[in-house]
Parts: structure tokens; sequence; C-alpha cells
């Protein structure tokens, strides 16, 4: 017989339980919760602080990259005969308008003992005669080496600025000028994410020379070129030249606390501060917080009787349904199906379980499609290719018809990584995946091992070395045209090893050692003078 006492019940239970755990849960939620938004909250405004600085970091260091390598290309077009015509070589440099703009104040050549400029653009009177006090001078002439100085007063124009000084040498490595650029630090375009900038309300960045314990600029313009304190006085300053980096809280000597990012501008030797007090950095926190805390107290009266009241309509198909249940179990009511009475409840579940299911199906179809294919190129990987060469080696043992594996090596990529940056390797090994593609057949598969490798699998072959043969010859006259990659026109070829399994064969080698063939091949190819093929020959 079904009980039906109050206190036995489901729905009485769960009414009763949740009544009493509500006020002392929800104080409890809400004290957890707001430990855990608060952490995460001050992390995420440290996060954004830190990615902040690096980007600004990073805009600076390129400015300066852009700056050198400016230089550098004036310095191999100078006409070398006119260091001797300083005439003819101030009207030389006044025609480079297009690099003035990076060094507003000052393009110079002097001579190799520091005296007056050769030449300068624009022409000032106020050129100092001498330079061989100043530290870029010394540097540069013992090094002969590019030089960034120190943050400085130019003296022709009373300005902070930084100068970028280039030898010229003679082919006996001997000076014979110095090529410098000088750039105020307050030129439109070159500091502009720091001058007036600062972040939060109170906080500010400095830019300091640590080498030199120099402020080079700060979002202040007047702490430009200023010394720094003494060490002991500012302890987020002592901690960066100590070598601290990335983002933290530094306690000063007097008790505050300021939020602090650091990053190295690596061109220059300088370094990237982001400083702001921690009341100020994390006040949208605190404020955020003690609303939640406002909001849960108004609200917590008035959920609890909404929540009971709710539970109690709710459950109450549950409670028809255990009654269902029960009469059957009893044997008072016969077996049959039990009619939903929240239909569009149910439905609402299924239909939402469904989508769930469908996108769950989704996502595991994308990360096997990722776990089989390079993710820059998308050509197969190399689990991809092992795979398909195991299905391959079993499928010719009960053929004649064999196959071909093909190891193809980059010559000299690195040279064009380091030239042109990561950023134009990577658009040439994708353009070279898709003119390699051209040259095999749909039912091949061309995979990228990593880096600059490459395999191509020829499956399905009559006579797999000639085959082999004339794919390696196409993708040697492929590679041959020139590409065009980012404006560069750019050179690669290719050394590439051709390995055999023939059908039917009494011992066939196995999918690793086949592609150990085709490495050594590989390298075979190389050894022989690069840009050609070369089939693997057993020692037997």
């Amino acid at each position: 017989m079904m009980r039906l006492c109050l206190g036995c019940s489901l729905k009485t239970r769960i009414v009763a339980v949740v009544g009493l755990l509500f006020v002392g849960g929800i104080s409890l939620i809400t004290f957890f919760v707001t430990r855990i938004l608060h952490e995460d909250m001050r992390a995420m405004v440290s996060k954004q602080q830190l990615e902040t600085t690096q980007y600004v970091a990073h805009d600076i260091d390129g400015k300066l990259h852009l700056r050198e390598e400016s230089l550098h290309r004036i310095a191999d077009s100078i006409p070398r005969p006119l260091l001797g015509n300083p005439d003819a070589m101030q009207r030389w440099l006044t025609e480079q308008r297009s690099i003035l703009e990076m060094f507003p104040t000052g393009l110079l050549i002097i001579p190799p003992d520091g005296g007056p400029p050769i030449a300068d653009a624009p022409h000032l009177k106020t050129r100092p005669k001498s330079f061989v006090d100043r530290d870029w001078f010394i540097d540069v002439s013992a090094s002969k080496k590019t030089v960034f100085s120190k943050p400085l007063i130019a003296r022709a124009t009373n300005q902070p600025a930084i100068v970028i000084a280039i030898p010229l040498l003679r082919p006996d490595q001997t000076l014979e000028g110095i090529l410098i650029g000088v750039t105020p630090l307050a030129t439109t375009g070159f500091l502009d994410l720091i001058l007036g900038a600062s972040p939060g309300q109170a906080g500010s960045y400095q830019l300091i020379s640590p080498r030199h314990r120099v402020f080079a600029l700060a979002s202040d313009i007047k702490v430009a070129v200023t010394r720094m304190p003494e060490p002991g006085k500012d302890q987020v300053l002592d901690s960066a030249i100590e070598g601290v980096r990335g983002i933290r809280i530094i306690e000063q000597p007097g008790g505050a606390r300021e939020l602090v990012s650091i990053e190295d501008i690596p061109h220059a030797n300088w370094l990237l501060i982001s400083r702001q007090p921690t009341e100020s950095a994390f006040e949208p926190v605190a404020n955020t917080l003690r609303n939640i805390l406002l909001i849960a107290a108004l609200l917590g009266l008035p959920s609890l009787i909404l929540l009971l009241a709710a539970l109690n309509r709710l459950l109450q198909p549950i409670a028809s349904l255990a009654r269902d249940l029960h009469e059957m179990a009893e044997g008072t009511r016969p077996m049959h199906p039990i009619e939903a009475q929240s239909t569009r409840e149910i439905a609402d579940v299924a239909e939402s379980f469904n989508r769930l299911q469908g996108k769950l199906l989704e996502q595991e179809q994308k990360l096997a499609s990722m776990a089989m294919h390079d993710t820059l190129t998308g050509l197969p990987n190399r689990l991809a290719i092992n795979h398909r060469l195991e299905y391959e080696m079993l499928r010719i043992q009960r053929s004649k018809r064999g196959l071909a594996l093909l190891f193809l090596d980059l010559d000299n990529f690195k040279p064009i990584n380091d030239t042109y940056g990561h950023q134009t390797g990577d658009a040439l090994l994708i353009a070279l995946g898709e003119r390699l593609r051209s040259c095999v057949r749909d039912v091949d598969m061309l995979a990228r091992l990593g880096g600059d490798e490459f395999l191509i699998l020829l499956s399905d072959t009559d006579i797999p070395q000639e085959a082999a043969e004339r794919v390696a010859q196409a993708c040697i006259a492929a590679l041959g045209e020139p590409f065009v990659v980012n404006g560069h026109p750019l050179q690669v070829s290719a050394s590439i090893g051709l390995a055999i399994a023939e059908g039917g064969a009494e011992k066939q080698v196995s999918p690793q050692h086949l592609l150990s063939m085709a490495d050594q091949a590989m390298y075979k190819a190389k050894g022989d003078g690069r840009n050609r093929y070369a089939i693997y020959q057993s020692e037997n």
C-alpha cells in the first residue's frame, strides 16, 4: 500500500531540504562565488594590463627595427667616393627624402675622427663640431657594429632623442665614416602609445634604459631623459633592473602596492614598465563584488519564497509519475506506457540533448581532422601519412602493384626565415604546399612532416620507381619557378629521397624502414649538390 504520510514523500522532503539549506546555502555560495570571482577578475585585469604592455613594447621595438633597417639600406647605397666631396655628399643625402620622416631632425654622415658632419639632412647650423664624447660614437668606433644610443638630449635641437649609428666600413674593415639617424622621442607615430596614455586612471608608462639608469620617456613628456632614482627608493624600477619581467604586484618601501607589468624592448635594450596602484587597478573588481553582495541580500528572501512555490509546482509531475509507477509495481494497474504530462518540457529536454549530442559529434570530427592535418598548410600530417602508409604496405602484400615514398627537404629555407621573418616563411610553406599538390594525383598523399619537410606517397602504381622519378622531376620543376610572398621574390629548391616498395615481394619492409630509406636517399641528394633527387640503394 502506498504511504501518503507528509514527511515521507519526495516532494515534501525536497521542499523542506531546499527551504532549510537555501538561507545558509545562498550565504555560502555568495561567499565562495565572490572569492572566486574576485580572483578571476583580478587575473583578468592583470592579463589585460600585461597584454597591453606587450603590445606597446612590440610596437616600439618594431619601429626601432624599421629605423635600423632603413638606415642599413641608406648605408648600403651611399656612393663611397662622395665621402671625400662634402658638397656632393650633402646633395645626395638631401635627396633621401623618404627616410627623413623617420629621422626628422637628423640624418648625418660624420667622419671616423668624430669631427663636423660631412653632410646632414636637414642641414642645421646648430650641429655640434665634434661627436667624440658621445657614447654611441665611442661604441660604434670600438665595435664597428650598429649601436643604439642611450636616451639623450640632441645638442642640435635640444630635444629628447635616440641616435642609431651605423658604421661605414672599407673592404679592410677600417672605419670610413658613420651614418647616424636622430629620432626625437616625441616624433609623431613613434612613441604615441606612451605619450599622454596611462594604464588606468592613476597609472603611467615608463620607458627606461636600465644600463644607463635613465628614463627614456614616460606618460609625462617632462620625465624624458632624466636620471632614475637611486637604488632602494623605487622598488618597481629596482625589480625591473634586477631582471623581473611579466606581471606582478610589487610593494613599495612605504607599503603602497602597485600592479606592474615589465617587458623588454630588445633592439635598444630598453624596458617598458606599466604601473598603477592596486587600489586603482582593482577598483572595478571591488565595486562589482559590493554590488553582488547587495543584490544577494536584497533578493534572498523573495527568492526563497518564489523557489518554494516553484518547487511545489515543478515537482507535481514527479509526484504523479511516482504514483503511476508505484501502482504498476503493486499490480493495481497494468503495465503500459507512461503518458508525459509535461510534453513540452520533455520535448525541449530531448531537443536540447539532441542538439548537444550533435555539437559534440561535430567537435569530435573537427578534433579528429585537426589531429590528422597540419595546422599551417592544411596538408595531412605525420600521423595521417603513417596510418596511410601502414594501410598501403598491407595492401601491396596482396597485390602486384607497388608504391613509392618521396621525402622532400627544402634547401636553404632557414635563411629565408631569418631574413624575412617567420610570417613570410609560413606563407611560403603554404604556397609551396599548393604547388606540390599539382604534381601528384588525387589518389596520392602529400603530407607535411614539420618544419620544411614533406612526404609524398604514390600508391597503386605498376612501375613505382618510374612514377616516383616522374613526380620528383615535376616537383623540382615546380619549385624552380620563383615564389612571390608578401612582395618578396623567393627562390627555393628541394632535395628529394625516393624509396620503393614493390608489390607482391616475398619480404616487405616495414613502414618505418621505408621512411628511413627515403630519408637516407634525401640526404644523399643533398650530398650530391641539392636541388635533385636520389633513389635509395640497398648496401647489399
